[in-house]
């Protein structure tokens, strides 16, 4: 578990949603500009997904995007919070593995 992923996991385990969590765990060391998107605000998916997305754009990155959206939805099945909240796993991992993820392609 890298860095990244054990502050995600941490910010979840404490209560906060799963954008928030992605979202600032990256959020000091890259000067992000502390605007996280809501949970399930764009087409119903998850925050988690949403937040690493948003983070790619503010790096400058956004041909990522499509890619790391591909990998979440091979790695869990879905990208939708909804379909993800019957796939038998808890929210934390979305969380850990967009974290990790991320920090690989940064």
């Amino acid at each position: 578990m890298n860095q990244y992923e054990e502050i995600a996991r941490n910010l979840k385990m404490k209560g906060n949603n799963c954008s928030y969590a992605v979202y600032n765990s990256f959020s000091k060391e890259l000067k992000l500009s502390g605007d996280y998107p809501a949970p399930r605000s764009i087409e119903g998916k998850c925050g988690a997904l949403l937040s690493a997305l948003r983070i790619l754009d503010e790096m400058d990155m956004g041909d990522k995007k499509e890619e790391f959206e591909k990998e979440f939805i091979k790695e869990f099945g879905y990208c939708r919070c909804i379909e993800l909240m019957t796939y038998q796993r808890r929210c934390n991992d979305y969380v850990g593995w967009a974290a990790n993820k991320l920090s690989e392609m940064l």
